[in-house]
């Protein structure tokens, strides 16, 4: 069976609930259910900020698959879903555009029905941290984009990390970054060359909708290597 989908950009008054940048996907029709199949694809369509993409749910299997193109390169991107009734999303999905700007998600289907609502969502942080195990000193900035990725402006980087050490920064408006611009990463290698990580949204207000500080949500990155070649890696996300 197939459900159309129409995307529309949520409203501003929805923004401290559902982050910026949000694309949410309403269904057309009511369900319909032809045979006895229990796969439903969703048609996505791009907005100014989000990609293209299909969306299929088997809800007997409970597995899904989501194949998108035209997102933010290499941004780290949440799929919700909103049932019926219900005012709350849910995160099912995080995924990781490829640097030309597709996007492929699978796993497991949670729920055992369908959703009403399906919205892609830039995963969003408060912060990040660095930890340098490399054979140099390291540097932890950070490049925000308050244009949807046009352009690009670069913090202050902290002191030098030695191999070892880590640095952290919980909230990126103490270094300049405003509420709701895409963020990246930039560890910065004394006498070597610089890494660049994925492309998340800065959220002022993690776990309020009142724009306080209630708590930390922090990309955690590791740099490793020598000078010459450094890697940097996500490794998870913490408080």
């Amino acid at each position: 069976m197939k459900r159309v989908l129409v995307i529309t950009v949520l409203a501003l008054l929805l923004m401290s609930t559902l982050g910026s940048g949000a694309v949410a996907a309403y269904e057309d029709e009511n369900p319909s259910q032809a045979g006895n199949s229990s796969v439903y694809f969703y048609d996505v369509a791009a907005s100014d900020t989000h990609g293209k993409g299909k969306l299929m749910i088997d809800v007997d299997k409970h597995t899904f698959v989501f194949n998108g193109q035209g997102f933010t390169p290499s941004a780290m991107i949440e799929l919700k879903a909103r049932a019926a009734g219900s005012d709350d999303y849910v995160i099912f999905a995080t995924g990781k555009a490829t640097p030309s700007g597709n996007l492929h998600i699978a796993g497991t289907w949670e729920a055992d029905a369908v959703p009403e609502v399906v919205g892609s969502y830039y995963a969003p942080l408060t912060g990040f941290k660095l930890e340098n195990t490399g054979w140099f000193v390291a540097k932890l900035a950070c490049y925000y984009s308050t244009d949807a990725g046009v352009t690009w402006k670069e913090t202050e980087p902290s002191s030098g990390i030695a191999k070892g050490g880590s640095d952290r920064v919980d909230w990126l408006i103490d270094l300049g970054v405003p509420d709701g611009a895409l963020v990246k990463i930039h560890a910065i290698v004394v006498g070597g060359k610089d890494r660049t990580g994925d492309v998340w949204e800065y959220c002022d207000h993690m776990g309020s909708a009142w724009g306080y500080h209630v708590t930390t949500e922090l990309a955690v990155y590791e740099i490793s290597g020598v000078t010459w070649n450094p890697t940097l890696e996500w490794v998870s996300m913490t408080g």
